[in-house]
């Protein structure tokens, strides 16, 4: 049966002017018509959703997300079962869609299994795209590797994602692709949590990261990379990146060579204020964090206050913008519309602007065409919101406005007439 989304007002997600009154119709999990009224028939004997008074939306994008399970505890973490860290990732792919988070992009911890029971229905959760692990140097952001001696693998389900030097990466890489990833995922510096190293401390070659892109290049794939720190992210761009995952502390080189190459910035603004945030609020959150964490943060916050003017500025020079919050067991499950606000205020973004960086602006950096817009042949991913996000970007966050969510044709929440 067709269903038609009536009496709302349309925000596309090409940044084309809102249209009222529009009608969306859907069939066989597609969009088959969307615009003004006068223009587009509702088919005979289909379902009529009113969204009179509200604001009609593409589903949104988040292309830096962790989806599985982790207990903040790591004691606690390593006490459960694996099949327990499994079905408790069902709530964390639960909370993405019901935000309003239709597709996502898995930058570690989340293999195939999981992309596969999402599509066939088996568990609730966004569209999945999926990295599996972050690769990592020996000693790096992603080896978890602990001053008792331990090595902890964080996710039994996943291959050991560690390598040093050309040949290695080319293996691991090979592995990662043949067991399913979308894309690969690579560490280029430390990071905010680590505990063997530093966020803003260079890792991997050039040569090492341009291995890991060609490889995955020679499979019709792509590589996203994390970096924080300068040296990280200059040799991160050099080595022809297809995203920039952070990159909190680029400078005017690195913003000239990824407008020139076409490098996505995915910037993840919301991570560390929301961190500072729950752990002021939360004392039993606060009591699972190791205490140098709240003191990383506070610094890490205080110097990104200071790249704020370069950020907008690279903004208007062009760098492509793609939304992502790097949702994970740390915050932010449930909360990804919190990034929205985080892009008008420190990236000078619109909020037409930050809507298509999360809708068909997401899709292209995902290189998935047929997401992220309202108009036919695109896949049915839709929302119903209370209010005008153009007025207002923070009502997003607010999930008693979200009236429907449908991702494929099918409602994961609905509490519209009809």
């Amino acid at each position: 049966m067709a269903i038609a989304i009536v009496g709302g007002t349309m925000i596309d997600g090409t940044g084309a002017d809102p249209v009222p009154n529009a009608v969306v119709v859907i069939e066989e999990g597609r969009i088959v018509a969307a615009g003004p009224e006068s223009r587009v028939s509702v088919p005979a004997g289909a379902q009529k959703l009113d969204a009179a008074g509200r604001t009609v939306l593409p589903g949104f994008i988040d292309t830096h997300v962790h989806g599985t399970y982790r207990a903040r505890d790591m004691r606690q973490h390593l006490l459960n079962t694996p099949t327990y860290n499994v079905l408790k990732s069902i709530e964390v792919f639960r909370e993405t869609i019901a935000c309003g988070i239709t597709t996502a992009r898995d930058m570690g911890g989340a293999d195939a299994g999981f992309r596969q029971a999402i599509e066939e229905g088996i568990i609730d959760g966004p569209r999945l795209f999926i990295s599996l692990g972050m690769v990592s140097q020996t000693g790096g952001h992603g080896d978890y590797w602990l001053p008792a001696g331990m090595r902890i693998q964080k996710r039994a389900w996943l291959p050991h994602t560690v390598a040093d030097g050309v040949d290695e990466i080319r293996r691991l890489v090979r592995e990662l692709l043949m067991r399913g990833a979308d894309f690969i995922k690579i560490c280029a510096t430390g990071g905010i949590t680590s505990v063997t190293d530093s966020w803003d401390e260079p890792q991997f070659t050039i040569e090492e990261i341009s291995t890991a892109v060609s490889e995955a290049a020679a499979k019709g794939k792509r590589v996203a990379v994390h970096a924080e720190g300068l040296a990280g992210i200059k040799n991160a761009v050099k080595a022809g990146i297809h995203s920039l995952e952070h990159g909190w502390f680029m400078d005017e080189e690195s913003v000239d060579r990824m407008i020139a190459g076409g490098i996505w910035w995915v910037p993840t603004l919301a991570l560390v204020p929301l961190s500072i945030e729950h752990r002021r609020k939360n004392t039993a959150w606060a009591s699972h964090q190791l205490g140098q964490e709240d003191v990383k943060d506070a610094q890490i916050y205080s110097l990104m206050q200071t790249q704020i003017p370069l950020w907008k500025e690279a903004v208007k020079r062009g760098v492509k913008v793609a939304m992502g919050t790097d949702q994970s067991h740390r915050l932010l499950v449930g909360e990804n519309m919190a990034e929205l606000a985080f892009m008008v205020d420190w990236l000078g973004m619109s909020p037409m602007e930050v809507i298509v960086a999360s809708t068909t602006k997401a899709a292209e950096c995902i290189e998935q065409p047929n997401l992220g817009a309202l108009r036919a042949g695109c896949m049915a991913d839709v929302l119903v919101l209370d209010g005008d996000p153009l007025a207002d970007i923070r009502i997003l966050e607010q999930r008693d406005r979200l009236h429907l969510v449908i991702k494929g044709g099918k409602a994961f929440t609905n509490r519209l007439d009809g």
